[in-house]
């Protein structure tokens, strides 16, 4: 199951500050705001712990972030003047990741500029209820769960989202748009081979998985195996007993790495590292 993100607050000060973090060329004090109300779709009530963050437009870096507030308001404080994408971001809420101005994706999101410091108000949304993916990840041999093991879901036009196994291999991808997905099963680091829904060895040659939000599309189950290992023996001199090689030594594990497809790059964000979409914005006027 996915956290909750743990925030920082870039940005913020009293004094006038020059932000570093702001928009590529952006000059002026640090002094902006964006602010607004997250809701549910549905009900129109106020959501709370909505991750709500201000980007570069161009670079996909992080200027600031807040929390809604029980009411669903937020505001980003500290901004330098420019232009940003703002992010409403809430899948371990089971909400779908959005965009101002009900955008689903980064290249299409309107965005929000900040001139002389000034207040932006009303950068709302509305969030769907995404669907979800469930399955069970285990050893081929033994049949036990694997922990920890990366899950990812990837359509052609989005990212659904990635999760790690549990302690007894079972994992929950959240707030994922209705679609068809690929979904991966990663535990390199381990040992194991990767492996994608159902039992194939290749992104291209794998079973698409049906999401329809809000259901869950449950039973997404992997079996990965381990290389088998090859054992050589030296050539047997006249007489002389076949002797196997004495084993290596012990070698630490690797920390897990962040592995993503070609058409996605690693970055940190919410305090991981994940797997997000080349980025190309259109051109806007």
């Amino acid at each position: 199951m996915i956290s909750r993100p743990r925030i920082a607050l870039l940005c913020i000060g009293a004094a006038l500050v020059v932000s570093s973090f702001g928009p590529a060329g952006a000059e002026a004090v640090a002094a902006g705001k964006i602010e607004g109300k997250v809701v549910d779709a549905g009900t129109k009530a106020g959501i709370e712990d909505v991750e709500v963050c201000a980007l570069d437009p161009v670079e996909f870096e992080f200027s600031g972030c807040e929390l809604t507030g029980a009411d669903g308001k937020y505001a980003l404080e500290g901004l330098a003047d420019g232009s940003y994408v703002v992010e409403f971001w809430a899948p371990y809420l089971g909400y779908v990741r959005q965009y101002f101005d009900g955008r689903t994706s980064f290249e299409d999101a309107d965005e929000v500029a900040i001139a002389g410091g000034g207040t932006v108000s009303n950068v709302d949304a509305e969030l769907e209820q995404g669907g979800e993916i469930e399955g069970r990840v285990t050893n081929a041999a033994s049949g036990a769960g694997i922990e920890e093991a990366e899950v990812c879901a990837y359509s052609l036009t989005a990212f659904g989202g990635c999760a790690l196994t549990d302690f007894a291999g079972d994992y929950t991808i959240a707030g994922i748009p209705t679609g068809s997905y690929v979904v991966e099963f990663w535990a390199e680091f381990l040992g194991y081979q990767t492996r994608y829904y159902d039992e194939d060895s290749s992104f291209e040659d794998a079973n698409l998985v049906a999401v329809f939000a809000p259901d869950t599309t449950t039973g997404i189950d992997a079996r990965l195996s381990k290389p088998a290992a090859h054992v050589v023996l030296p050539p047997a001199s006249s007489g002389a007993a076949l002797l196997a090689p004495a084993p290596a030594p012990a070698v630490a594990k690797p920390k897990p790495k962040p592995h993503c497809r070609k058409a996605f790059k690693r970055v940190k964000r919410h305090g991981r590292i994940i797997c997000v979409k080349k980025h190309r914005r259109k051109n806007r006027r």
